[in-house]
């Protein structure tokens, strides 16, 4: 048996609840988080405002009230046993009750877009999850199905896009690379920051992409429209993707950001270069200082020179 939901309020309270969660304070702990907005989290009618939100969110309280709202016949008792969901993180959670609705819900029926579309985060995280499991789907479909998400106004809803479709394109780098590679040229700075995000060799809570990390050239193609980007969530994104290679592949990180200083020599690019050091600086105790040398046709030319920190003594912190 599953456990009951709280009931439904009538119309009318519950616009006046939506009313008063607008303004609700941003709790810290998840014992802040009252009753109330635990509940309207459940039923799906608010987003998350923060993680420690999200982590409040009861999956399967939530997945009860959105079958009972869309008339949905899951397998409570089987498939999505509540007692042995219970024991996994809140992503394996998400993780495991996407894998059962992938089963039910394909790309013809309408279930998905209501996902897709849905108040709660957590919904759409599951939508997200869903696109990224289908059979035999090729993906510029999934990249086509996945835009939405990916260009979505909540920052946790754009995670889940590039997480659901990492395992693609660690499966297929070099293939999925170049379908990625128009996405690096869109107006909209979050598919522009999906590319370098779902491409990184090592990433945040995701498998590494062996091939990337030994050779990280085969990205160019995503990294180099992106090396002086406008946007300073872009240009993040793509200072952890040579941060990342750095650390298996340091004299290529090197020789690039040197590259993109000589050729474009803007505020931008040094921002990416100096947060792409950062690790190497930190690993060897040197600063990766680039310098302007005149070549001898006169142009200036830039060159990486290390200088050691003077205030690291013999052993380092």
């Amino acid at each position: 048996m599953v456990k009951q939901t709280n009931q439904d309020p009538a119309p009318q309270e519950r616009i006046e609840l939506l009313e008063s969660l607008r303004n609700r304070p941003t709790a810290r702990r998840r014992s802040d988080v009252p009753s109330f907005v635990r509940n309207a989290l459940n039923l799906g009618w608010i987003e998350a405002r923060n993680l420690v939100e999200w982590l409040c969110v009861d999956r399967i309280e939530l997945l009860i009230n959105l079958s009972k709202q869309y008339q949905w016949d899951l397998d409570f008792d089987h498939n999505l046993n509540p007692k042995s969901l219970e024991k996994l993180s809140k992503i394996q959670q998400s993780k495991e009750i996407a894998k059962s609705l992938a089963q039910r819900f394909d790309a013809s029926g309408p279930e998905i877009q209501l996902l897709q579309a849905h108040t709660s985060d957590v919904a759409r995280e599951w939508a997200a999850l869903i696109i990224g499991l289908w059979h035999d789907m090729p993906f510029p479909r999934r990249l086509a199905w996945i835009k939405p998400l990916a260009d979505h106004s909540n920052a946790g809803t754009r995670e889940f896009a590039w997480m659901a479709l990492r395992h693609h394109v660690a499966e297929n780098p070099i293939q999925t690379i170049e379908k990625l590679v128009p996405w690096t040229g869109s107006r909209n700075e979050n598919l522009r920051r999906f590319a370098s995000e779902i491409t990184r060799p090592r990433g945040v809570w995701c498998t590494h992409i062996q091939l990337l990390k030994d050779s990280p050239e085969i990205a160019l193609p995503i990294l180099e429209p992106l090396l002086a980007d406008s946007s300073l969530y872009v240009r993040n994104s793509v200072a952890n993707w040579l941060n990342d290679a750095s650390k298996s592949q340091p004299q290529w990180v090197l020789d690039l950001t040197n590259q993109w200083l000589y050729s474009s020599p803007t505020s931008e690019t040094k921002y990416i270069v100096r947060r792409a050091l950062r690790t190497l600086n930190k690993q060897t105790g040197t600063s990766h200082k680039q310098t302007e040398t005149k070549t001898p046709s006169g142009n200036k030319r830039t060159s990486a020179k290390k200088r050691t920190s003077g205030n690291k003594k013999a052993g380092g912190l």
